[in-house]
């Protein structure tokens, strides 16, 4: 057994070697997947960071990083594995009671020592500051950095040192940005810290690369925690104290304590949807590298039927036929994974600093997810054999008479393969909703393979039935079909190569399309796309009103001077007055006043009243809303209120805001003149066509601290028109100024806004140049202005998207080609007796342009709705972690990617047939008659 096996490698090695051209095609179709698969996982190892070393990234030498909830308010903390901890309020009688440094210290072991610090750099103040093209913003922190423990913390000086009095270090993206080193003066325009200030210093944080900071005694302090250091490590009840006192702990010594209530079953469910996700993507992957490199087996299998009959002529059982093929799968695929990880690794170790610069952190070393690249040599052994099984299996099926004279016929197609085949993809789609109504991974992968093979089985009779469409076509695609319909032994497996890299490519494409869509949905929407807008922001000291009609008057002769002839039409925006309250009792108390929209009683989403004690009450809950009509709120406008509502009756504002048109406009319009309002939540009208608004009142005293108890809440009745839910912003309202009044509602005192027409239209380019034009002070420094094109597209992710599109169609276009060249070379005889016959020469270059279309274009559109079953049942997966939630999230849904659709059905054809049209040779060839 053991010899035979050894002799049937021995016979592979030197095919392989003998033919060096067909096996490079073979390992080379075998290893582009896989080697995609070894960048992604060694390069997402490499990126990510465990939570120890998250921790060592951030804290560096120091023991820990804490912060306040809400000082003094206790709290329960469920996460104690990095900053972005969840947690409960407790109930508390002394709510905001301050918290000093000594009282924090007091818990920590004796020696500890704490400093001001931000494990984010945009978490500090802004500014503006003075750059190469004009101005910029720049984030600024007040740290002092002659204490140890920020260099403890990771920070390191790339160049210079510490800064002294007035001085300012940057980081190193900073410097590039404003094209600064050393020596060098920062100017901050306006801000804390306004003036020039030094630069002693380029600095980086491990854990930002990207960020743009500057850290000096100029700027105020804002930290949003402490940095910890301590002589011995911070105990567990050492960090119940804290969360006593308000503050959340992150510690080097509490890494492993476990996660509680329900960021537990939120990671377990995030977890369970995860391992899901990656298993379908490895099944698309592997039935991606058997449709690809199958045809090369199937077609090197028919070229070598001579050999295989002499095999069999001199005592070769079909058995030994097979293992002989199968060892060259079992060759290509150790040979096409060795490769893939090779040159995986190498791309992602020399890839390693830009890789840095894309996460914004440094990486703990090159790494390469050992377990998954050992799984890749294993899957690429499976692939390759069964990459090879069919074609193992025709070879030991030859009729070794037919093929040692050389009239080796071709089989007629069964039916019973059709239906097959049909069964197989009825099949498939039986596992796909049986998958996911009971959540297995085995029947989701078994849905995907059955449905992919089955299109697969299916094409030698789609193929034929084709083929009798020829009669009404010219010649070469006549030819061209009735070919592929008489050989389809061959076509089929090239179909198969295309079909598989269309379907992976097209699936990815519409993930990708998909949560494009579902993040522009969840974004606040409130102008109508491609509106441009101008603002107007008071940066006076809050003591005098700015010049804003100077300012104004400025930002429309640059508008002019870049757009021509503008209208500028002024967009009031209103929010909750000082004196919202009423007369307090001294000046040294304020208020803040809330307006909520309400709903009629009736009208409340079944969810808010349903008793949910448990996870399963909380599911049941969640499945009862989405059958309650009611239930549309989203997570976005939950608990928004209102502040900076617009407000107007003038018709073109209206439309910008509401998308409204006609007859609606007008009765939107007559409802804010009457002193309504226009809500976006249907479910918020009354019978009466009114909406009701609640107002809550917080006083604080002269120290910050909130007055219990808070004055009794006020509600308002106004007249209310729904529109469309998706404009009008978290808010959700817009207002007329007579219901402003109404509400005791103002006029923004610190921005000014308008909507912008213009003569002209906008070209590309003009909206970045006027948005960093207007990235500026106006009217003396009293106003900055600032203008946008509104626009709630993705064109990073689009692009993405087609780039992503174009390398599978390179790939297909690759396959198609490779397996058309193979199917003409067999072809060879067919061509000489045309050429008998008296053919013209470019006859054969129409011909194989035709083959290479009836593949490509099979290929595409069957490779196509694989990839549409594919993506359904990873978009189950993907939603998962999303529906036992209420107020919903957005799912993920079924927007197409038109322009990849587009790319691998007309594209990949056309492009393909005008490859075989250029490269294909005129002349055709001549043989001498065989005696």
């Amino acid at each position: 057994m053991f010899a035979g096996q050894r002799l049937a490698y021995r016979i592979a090695r030197r095919e392989a070697w003998r033919y060096k051209g067909r096996s490079a095609l073979s390992i080379t179709l075998l290893g582009l997947p896989l080697l995609a698969v070894a960048v992604g996982a060694s390069a997402y190892d490499t990126a990510q960071l465990s939570e120890e070393e998250t921790a060592a990234q951030v804290l560096g030498e120091n023991e820990a990083y804490v912060e306040f909830g809400v000082p003094g308010a206790p709290l329960v903390q469920h996460s104690w594995h990095d900053r972005w901890i969840l947690y409960d309020q407790e109930d508390y009688e002394d709510p905001g009671r301050a918290v000093t440094d000594t009282e924090i210290l007091s818990l920590l072991p004796i020696g500890s020592w704490i400093a001001p610090y931000s494990p984010d750099s945009g978490s500090g103040d802004t500014v503006q500051v003075e750059t190469p093209d004009g101005l910029g913003q720049l984030f600024t922190h007040g740290y002092d950095l002659a204490d140890d423990l920020y260099e403890a913390a990771g920070l390191e000086y790339l160049e210079g040192s510490a800064p002294g009095r007035g001085e300012v270090v940057v980081s190193a993206a900073a410097a590039d940005y404003l094209e600064l080193g050393v020596g060098d003066d920062l100017v901050v325009e306006s801000g804390a810290g306004s003036g020039e200030h030094e630069i002693s210093g380029i600095v980086e944080m491990p854990w930002d690369l990207n960020g743009r900071y500057a850290i000096g005694d100029a700027f105020p302090n804002q930290a949003s925690g402490w940095l910890v250091d301590t002589p011995e490590p911070v105990t567990k009840d050492q960090a119940l104290a804290l969360n006593e006192l308000g503050m959340t702990v992150w510690a080097q010594s509490l890494l492993d304590e476990p996660v509680t209530g329900p960021y537990s079953e939120s990671s377990a469910m995030m977890d369970d949807a995860e391992l899901l996700i990656y298993g379908l993507i490895v099944v698309v992957v592997v039935m991606e590298v058997v449709l690809l490199a199958g045809p090369a087996f199937a077609i090197s299998a028919r070229r070598r039927t001579r050999e295989f009959a002499l095999m069999s002529a001199n005592g070769a059982t079909p058995g030994q036929v097979r293992s002989v093929v199968l060892a060259g799968g079992v060759l290509f695929g150790l040979l096409a994974a060795v490769a893939a990880i090779v040159l995986g690794v190498g791309l992602v170790a020399a890839g390693t600093p830009w890789l840095e610069q894309f996460v914004g952190h440094r990486s703990a070393g090159l790494r390469v997810m050992p377990a998954l690249q050992a799984l890749l040599v294993g899957v690429a052994l499976a692939t390759g054999l069964l990459s090879a099984l069919a074609a193992a299996i025709s070879a030991s099926r030859i009729n070794v008479v037919e093929a040692l004279t050389g009239r080796a016929g071709r089989r007629k197609g069964s039916k019973r393969w059709m239906f097959a085949g049909i069964a197989m993809v009825a099949a498939g789609v039986v596992a796909g909703l049986g998958g996911v109504a009971i959540w297995s991974l085995p029947l989701m992968a078994a849905a995907i393979v059955l449905a992919q093979l089955g299109m697969v089985v299916c094409t030698p009779a789609l193929l034929s039935f084709a083929s009798r469409l020829g009669r009404w076509l010219p010649l070469a695609p006549r030819m061209a079909l009735r070919e592929a319909g008489r050989n389809r032994g061959s076509a089929a497996p090239a179909i198969a190569a295309v079909l598989g890299v269309v379907a992976g490519g097209m699936a990815f494409s519409m993930i990708v399309t998909a949560d494009t869509v579902r993040q522009e949905q969840e974004q606040e929407q409130i102008l109508t796309q491609g509106q441009m807008s101008l603002t107007l922001y008071n940066n006076a000291d809050g003591t005098v009103m700015p010049a804003w009609d100077a300012a104004l008057a400025e930002a429309e002769a640059t508008l002019e001077a870049n757009l021509g002839d503008v209208s500028l039409t002024p967009v009031t925006k209103y929010s909750p007055g000082e004196d919202c309250a009423g007369e307090l009792e001294n000046d040294l108390m304020w208020a803040d006043c809330a307006w909520t929209v309400l709903r009629p009683d009736a009208n409340e989403c079944s969810y808010w009243d349903a008793d949910r004690p448990d996870e399963a009450a909380e599911r049941a809950a969640v499945e009862a809303a989405r059958e309650d009509p009611r239930c549309d709120e989203s997570l976005a406008g939950q608990g928004a209120q209102l502040y900076d509502v617009p407000g107007s009756t003038d018709p073109e504002v209206v439309a910008e805001y509401t998308e409204l048109e006609g007859e609606e406009l007008a009765r939107a319009v007559e409802v804010l003149e009457a002193g309504g309002v226009l809500v976006s939540d249907p479910w918020a009208l009354t019978e009466d066509d009114t909406v009701v608004l609640r107002k809550s009142t917080t006083i604080f005293d002269e120290e910050g601290y909130a007055i219990e108890p808070p004055p009794a809440d006020v509600e308002v009745e106004l007249p209310a028109m729904a529109v469309e839910r998706g404009q009008l912003g978290f808010s959700e309202l817009l207002l007329s100024p007579a219901a402003a009044a109404a509400l005791d509602m103002q006029e923004s005192q610190w921005q000014r806004s308008y909507l912008v027409e213009a003569a002209k239209e906008l070209e590309p380019g003009t909206a970045e140049a006027l948005a960093e034009d207007f990235n500026r002070e106006l009217a003396g420094g009293d106003v900055w202005a600032s203008f946008a094109v509104t626009d709630y597209t993705d064109p990073f992710m689009f692009y993405f998207t087609i780039a992503v599109t174009g390398l599978c169609a390179l790939v297909a276009l690759g396959a198609t080609a490779v397996s058309t060249g193979l199917i003409i070379a067999e072809q060879r005889r067919d061509m000489a007796t045309l050429g008998a016959v008296g053919a013209a020469p470019g006859l054969r270059k129409r011909f194989a342009m035709w083959q290479t279309v009836v593949i490509a274009a099979f290929g595409a559109g069957l490779g196509t709705l694989a990839g549409v079953v594919g993506y359904a049942l990873i978009r189950e997966a993907l939603n998962r972690p999303f529906q036992w939630s209420y107020p919903f999230q957005t799912l993920y849904g079924w927007e197409l990617p038109w322009a990849s659709f587009a790319i691998m059905l007309l594209a990949v054809p056309l492009v393909a047939a005008a490859g075989a049209l250029v490269f294909t040779k005129a002349t055709l060839p001549s043989e001498r008659r065989i005696t």
